[in-house]
């Protein structure tokens, strides 16, 4: 083990790896080292600790944020991480999960794990308000990334990086196009002759010639978070790389809320292991809401009373667990953040579509289509199905048989508040 460490950077000890063997004390330092060998979180180490190993985070520079609640998650990513390795086969993982159910925090802290183990990710973010620390999603910017081409690159070296790696004259042309690099008269007319069907064989060529080159360059991971912001024709480009299991050794992980696209999962995902967020248990979200406390420097004797109502209302979902523990008015009121959230998506929708939620959040958090139908009657809609359908894709209502139901209680109560005031803005 001592070797293998050495030969993969990690500066550990052969008398640290005997203390840990005896059962002996070691140093943090020395636990986290034990992480990246391994390709596991901290917290999976210490399964039993009576003290969380975040307390010990100051204590090394590159800890990693825990996610806590979430340990049969993260291991089975790594678990999945060293299939792809031992297998030499492309796998991916769907993660879905509700609005604040810790899809992105789970991501982020996985892709940290594997950072710290010395491989290389490429991780991609919504194209709208991504985070600096992710690569903005376009067709166009993934070609880049899997292709290793940096922002700065000249016309004349992309050409020379795509002729380097595709595999034939009309994926180097198809590329280009794809890139948005001008074609010339000959290669335009080459692609108009094309078929959609022709097209579509001549792009999964180019992602399997992409996806053997990022292989090479020793990309071990590419996630994608929240692709339910993507449009249709990046998806269909984004199946590409997930409807076949290519002989590669990398892991794409893809992230989603249930709407949109994504209501239900993708029959191109089919190949992919599922992985849907539920709800926190009690014990996690209790260790949660002290991790939450502890990083303000709050005391959490005084906060008892408030952690207790935060848990109860939160429901397993850690985002809204948070923003009850230091909202104003949460014992009474959804969380301001929530609110704001809602108010804004309900004020974005077609105004009957809102309606249809109003009318539905005031039959309670439960509904049936027959209540639906009495509503649509009522104010004449054309297209009825056509609007359960639209309250389906939002993803805050969820269909259960003949029965719906809203994907949260906060999420129901929230729609109510802003019902009620709507109501008063009317009058």
């Amino acid at each position: 083990m001592a070797q293998e460490c050495i030969d993969k950077r990690l500066p550990i000890s052969v008398s640290s790896i005997k203390r840990a063997e005896a059962g002996e004390k070691i140093l943090y330092r020395t636990l986290s080292i034990f992480a990246r060998f391994f390709q596991v979180s901290i917290d999976v180490l210490l399964p039993n600790s009576p003290i969380p190993a975040w307390l010990y985070t100051h204590l090394i520079s590159q800890s990693v944020e825990p996610c806590l609640g979430r340990e049969w998650e993260l291991h089975q990513l790594h678990s999945l991480l060293n299939y792809v390795e031992s297998q030499h086969r492309a796998k991916t993982i769907y993660i879905y999960g509700i609005t604040g159910s810790g899809k992105t925090h789970l991501l982020h802290h996985f892709i940290e794990c594997v950072k710290a183990a010395g491989k290389y990710d490429l991780a991609f973010g919504q194209p709208h308000n991504c985070p600096p620390h992710k690569l903005k999603f376009s067709i166009a910017n993934l070609i880049k990334q899997l292709l290793k081409i940096d922002h700065t690159a000249t016309e004349v070296v992309i050409k020379e990086k795509v002729n380097l790696v595709v595999s034939s004259s009309l994926s180097y042309v198809r590329t280009l196009q794809l890139l948005a690099i001008s074609l010339n008269q000959n290669q335009r007319n080459t692609l108009e002759k094309q078929t959609p069907l022709q097209i579509n064989k001549i792009d999964k060529q180019i992602a399997n010639d992409l996806i053997r080159y990022a292989a090479h360059k020793h990309i071990a991971l590419v996630t994608f978070d929240d692709v339910h912001h993507l449009t249709y024709t990046q998806v269909q480009f984004l199946r590409l790389f997930t409807e076949e299991e290519y002989a590669q050794p990398i892991l794409f992980i893809i992230t989603a809320q249930p709407k949109g696209l994504f209501t239900s999962a993708p029959g191109w995902l089919s190949l992919a292991h599922t992985m849907p967020l539920k709800q926190l248990n009690l014990d996690a979200q209790t260790r949660l809401a002290k991790h939450y406390l502890a990083k303000r420097g709050l005391s959490i004797a005084k906060y008892q009373t408030r952690v207790k109502m935060a848990i109860e209302r939160a429901a397993g979902n850690p985002a809204f667990l948070q923003q009850l523990l230091f909202s104003p008015h949460s014992q009474t009121c959804p969380p301001t953040e929530l609110q704001r959230f809602i108010d804004n998506t309900l004020t974005d929708m077609p105004a009957e579509l809102a309606e249809l939620f109003q009318f539905s959040a005031l039959q309670g958090f439960h509904f049936n289509a027959s209540q639906l139908s009495q509503f649509t009657q009522k104010q004449h809609i054309r297209a009825p199905l056509c609007l359960a359908q639209k309250m389906l894709a939002s993803g805050l209502v969820i269909r259960e048989s003949d029965q719906y139901r809203f994907s949260h209680p906060l999420i129901w109560e929230s729609i109510k508040n802003h019902h009620t005031q709507f109501a008063k803005n009317s009058v």
